[in-house]
């Protein structure tokens, strides 16, 4: 008897095994299941829309979007995003979240610069700009060539933010997205609170739209002049025929 008893209690032993790697198994794609569960969750809870931004060179263009309902500040990068879909070139993109008391909706801006380079940059910017969906239909509201059309009286829609003071202040921005090179002292939200005001008529840095202009690449290669040969000394005509002398070189004799 103990030996068929023996085969018995190995059978079991094995069986009890395998049911264990089932069970391990099945965890472990239930996990990795939930895993990409959560992450097309995430992405579903999304909303995409496109923005396109041509400023022309060495000017910018201004973005509105208006969201409804409150974006956490503090979260403000997973509530709302702006990523660049194509070519950029040398251009400088920033985008913030507006900090704003007293307002039931949600604003954020969006600055495109366009700093001119030797290179042949793209025309056109292709931004792409993603919202949770509980904050609702984007409304975009975009000014063109902000500092061509500072001369105009018009009042742009966009600028009907309630500020704490006389300016935007960058303060009162949270950044959520920034690309390229910045113009020298004016990074992130600085930028985006200096065009906002430019484009507003608000008082701002006088420094700003001469930071913004400059190139956003290196200059283009200067010809090199030929070099300068030294004069020849004159050869075979004998003094009374023209020839001076000249220091370091004597006429022939």
């Amino acid at each position: 008897m103990r030996r068929p008893l023996t085969t018995l209690g190995l059978l079991s032993t094995i069986g009890l095994v395998s049911l264990a790697g089932v069970a391990a198994l099945g965890a472990k794609l239930v996990r990795s299941s939930g895993g990409l569960s959560a992450r097309k969750g995430a992405d579903a809870v999304m909303r995409t829309w496109p923005l396109t931004l041509s400023p022309a060179p060495s000017d910018l263009a201004l973005a509105q979007i208006s969201l409804h309902g409150r974006v956490p500040i503090g979260e403000a990068r997973r509530w709302l995003r702006v990523s660049v879909g194509g070519a950029f070139g040398s251009d400088y993109m920033a985008a913030s979240v507006a900090r704003l008391r007293g307002q039931g909706d949600t604003r954020a801006l969006v600055v495109l610069i366009n700093r001119p380079t030797p290179l042949l940059d793209p025309v056109s910017v292709h931004l792409r700009v993603q919202a949770r969906r509980s904050l609702g239909t984007a409304k975009i509201d975009v000014i063109e060539d902000v500092f061509s059309r500072s001369g105009t009286t018009t009042r742009p829609a966009l600028c009907d933010l309630s500020l704490h003071g006389p300016t935007l202040a960058a303060g009162e921005l949270a950044l959520v997205a920034a690309r390229g090179t910045a113009p020298t002292g004016f990074a992130g939200a600085s930028a985006v609170a200096q065009a906002y005001d430019f484009a507003c008529g608000l008082p701002h840095a006088s420094a700003f739209e001469q930071a913004a202009r400059s190139s956003g690449g290196a200059s283009p290669p200067q010809p090199v002049p030929p070099p300068v040969e030294p004069p020849k000394p004159p050869v075979g005509k004998l003094p009374g025929e023209g020839c001076v002398p000249t220091p370091g070189y004597a006429c022939p004799g």
